[in-house]
């Protein structure tokens, strides 16, 4: 090789690698701020044994995601999972909300990623929520299918996220 093909290769090769280590860099995901799940016995959920959640807020001035994590086995019976998110923030606040998880994709077929023995759905519950005040923030996940017992339900989760808009400052 003659000195002006290694310089070629050399000028060509460097910015491919910072390409693609900057690649890789960028598609890895953060670490949730907040990440816990409850399993339910015989994967069974009472409709009357609320699931509770405690995450500590340290910093009023970021905005966070806030995700359910639903779990379930691929006999589930319903096509849809119905649930309310309860929040109670630090300052005394609260916030509820009503959601529908269809679990059935147009075609028929099974909602989430296949883990083996369960299936995994991750639902957005609240984009950008801010808190007022550090301390315990509550979340409370009630089940509100009709049926006392739901049966093919292997655990609910809740993931925090901080927002993908930068810090505020408050």
């Amino acid at each position: 090789m003659t000195g002006t093909t290694k310089k070629l290769k050399r000028i060509f090769l460097l910015p491919a690698a910072s390409i693609v280590m900057l690649f890789l860099f960028s598609s890895c995901s953060t670490k949730p701020e907040f990440e816990q799940f409850h399993t339910f016995d015989n994967n069974t959920w009472n409709r009357f044994n609320f699931v509770n959640f405690e995450f500590p807020v340290t910093n009023t001035g970021q905005e966070y995601d806030v995700f359910v994590c639903f779990r379930y086995l691929p006999q589930y019976p319903e096509k849809k999972f119905n649930f309310v998110l309860t929040i109670y923030t630090p300052s005394g606040e609260m916030r509820s909300s009503e959601h529908k998880l269809w679990l059935i994709n147009e075609d028929g077929k099974l909602k989430g990623e296949n883990k083996g023995d369960f299936i995994e759905v991750k639902i957005p519950v609240r984009e950008e929520i801010s808190f007022s005040e550090t301390g315990i923030a509550k979340f409370e996940i009630e089940n509100k299918m009709t049926k006392l017992n739901t049966p093919g339900i292997y655990e609910i989760g809740l993931i925090v996220e901080k927002s993908k808009e930068e810090e505020k400052d408050i």
